[in-house]
């Protein structure tokens, strides 16, 4: 099992480290890592991150797409207002911006040498974060989800591995074994498998109150995916309990008419509330690396400061016994 950290290339990460790839390497080894799990490969440096320490990359994610990717335009106009905001919501108009765009990721992960590819199967309008009440089927999103991944593979000389990573929005949440095995059977594409984020399964149950429960949830959840759980290739290690949280804001904000603009602060801020990528502090998270047995363990923690995101490392260690 190879230990990872999250990182990108935007500046707010490499800044951090004052751009320096010493600075990365000897922050690596200092807590025992076996490199890094890049988002937006697109904006690599080598001269900043290595291309050796990169074993995985995370492609782009686009929270709300579906509309998009059907070209109903009315639907978007009513989420973002204008042409020009959907325009630079997606860098484009049509679908094939899309498609083009990991197409170039998955190039550039091939060039780097990176080992896996990690892609969200999800859908959530932005007021839907709030109040739950969302528009589309696990069913419609998966099938949505296929016909994309389709036409980014069609052509391609690639065998990455492809590892679907579940979310607590719509989508591949990885609650059920038959919409496991749907997303798997129509991608067009061997080389693939999962990802399974602990705080994104933690958030699919409202009503967890330690991380106990947390760790009982997962593995009983996994355990519904049968022979699929072999699949999981990669754990995306960090721990949620906002159940409580999310809660006060569906009662809050249900059935209520409000206004958000797109991309705003405050949706950043209520996602990152829900799901805030802390450390696991409970050895009762040993139970679940034993039980899925990971061939990658991303360390995927947040912190405000290198000290503070140190400090997380640190104390996911100790709760891993590593």
């Amino acid at each position: 099992m190879l230990k990872l950290m999250n990182l990108s290339t935007y500046n707010y990460d490499v800044e951090r480290f004052h751009c320096n790839k010493n600075n990365i390497i000897n922050f690596l080894k200092k807590h025992k890592m076996d490199g890094i799990e890049l988002l937006h490969p697109i904006g690599l440096d080598e001269n900043i991150i290595p291309c050796n320490l990169v074993k995985g990359v995370h492609l782009k994610y686009y929270p709300t797409w579906l509309d998009f990717w059907n070209n109903n335009t009315q639907e978007l106009l009513k989420q973002f207002k204008s042409l020009d905001v959907i325009e630079k919501y997606y860098g484009g108009t049509n679908r094939e911006i899309m498609i083009e765009h990991y197409k170039k990721e998955i190039k550039m992960a091939d060039k780097i040498g990176a080992e896996y590819a990690v892609l969200h199967v999800a859908h959530v309008q932005e007021k839907h974060v709030f109040n739950y009440d969302f528009t589309y089927t696990d069913e419609e999103i998966i099938d949505a989800a296929s016909d994309l991944i389709n036409e980014v593979f069609k052509g391609m000389d690639t065998n990455i591995k492809l590892l679907f990573e579940n979310e607590w929005w719509p989508g591949f949440t990885m609650l059920s074994y038959e919409n496991a095995y749907r997303l798997l059977d129509k991608v067009n594409y061997s080389n693939k498998g999962f990802v399974l984020d602990t705080s994104h399964l933690m958030n699919t149950n409202l009503h967890l109150k330690s991380e106990k429960q947390g760790i009982e949830y997962i593995i009983n959840t996994v355990k519904n995916l049968r022979e699929l759980k072999n699949l999981i290739k990669v754990i995306h290690l960090n721990c949620s309990l906002s159940g409580e949280y999310v809660m006060k804001k569906i009662n809050n904000t249900r059935g209520k008419e409000f206004i958000l603009p797109p991309m705003s602060e405050e949706i950043f801020m209520h996602v990152f509330n829900i799901d805030s990528h802390k450390p696991f502090t409970d050895t009762c998270v040993k139970k679940l690396l034993d039980f899925v047995k990971p061939e990658y363990l991303v360390y995927e923690l947040v912190g405000n400061s290198i000290g503070e995101l140190e400090k997380y490392i640190d104390t996911q260690d100790e709760a891993c016994l590593l």
